[in-house]
């Protein structure tokens, strides 16, 4: 059996999970329910479970509050989300387990069976990193996986200079001359940075806020001048949301 914590504080999402637990996953055995960050920090210190299903939005706090009242103990976590868009952004960066409400048998069983296959190692790394990005200020330096031919490459999210689209790929320019193909389009790489300072400024290229040298008028948009010396236009259409946007950041002013 496996004993298990679940931190959520929905009371019906706490029965629907126990029923799917009781119907599918027999082999879960919930030690505590908990409804608070802090009933959950006490519970796992004091059970001890192997394993925590844990809500990432929870009121107050988050899921994120209670790994790091409890870093270093030996428990894996399944998180479970309503919502889609942060988790997938979270998880893309760091390969966590997460189930998005509501939650179906399928992917339910799938995560215990992925619990099972994984060593301490490999979760405690995961949520290691996680740690750190939520932990980040600055949020270029968070970590990013890009999807490549054979793998995946991890870039510091401040190193990427732009994203061109190139068919069904994407090329990432880098900050030290390098460049990597990545097997998803723009939009996916889009939607991965929208948390960071990015900005879609052509149909064909995603440039980082953070590397804009200079800005030159003249074309339908004008012109930015990249790390690098790179130059890329901006579109007509994209112009003047370009500008309203580096005002909001006050990369520029507004007067």
């Amino acid at each position: 059996m496996i004993n298990t914590i679940i931190i959520e504080n929905s009371k019906k999402d706490v029965a629907k999970l126990m029923q799917l637990l009781t119907l599918h996953c027999p082999e879960i055995n919930p030690v505590a329910v908990c409804d608070t960050v802090a009933k959950g920090i006490k519970a796992i210190k004091q059970l001890k479970p192997q394993l925590i299903f844990l809500d990432v939005e929870l009121d107050p706090g988050s899921g994120f509050d209670v790994l790091e009242q409890t870093e270093g103990l030996p428990f894996e976590t399944i998180f479970t989300t309503s919502y889609n868009e942060y988790a997938v952004r979270a998880f893309k960066f760091c390969a966590l387990d997460y189930l998005l409400k509501p939650i179906s048998p399928d992917e339910l069983t799938g995560a215990v069976n992925n619990y099972k296959r994984l060593t301490e190692n490999g979760t405690k790394k995961n949520i290691d990193a996680l740690l750190h990005n939520y932990r980040q200020i600055d949020k270029t330096l968070q970590i990013a996986g890009i999807p490549v031919m054979g793998g995946i490459d991890f870039i510091t999210v401040s190193e990427i200079i732009c994203c061109k689209a190139s068919s069904n790929y994407a090329e990432l320019h880098l900050a030290n001359g390098g460049k990597i193909t990545a097997t998803k389009t723009l939009k996916w790489i889009e939607d991965l940075l929208s948390e960071h300072v990015f900005f879609r400024v052509h149909d064909s290229y995603l440039i980082n806020l953070n590397h804009i040298k200079k800005y030159l008028k003249g074309g339908e948009g004008g012109f930015v001048m990249l790390t690098g010396h790179k130059e890329i236009a901006v579109s007509r259409r994209k112009k003047d949301e370009f500008l309203k946007v580096l005002t909001g950041l006050k990369i520029i002013s507004g007067k």
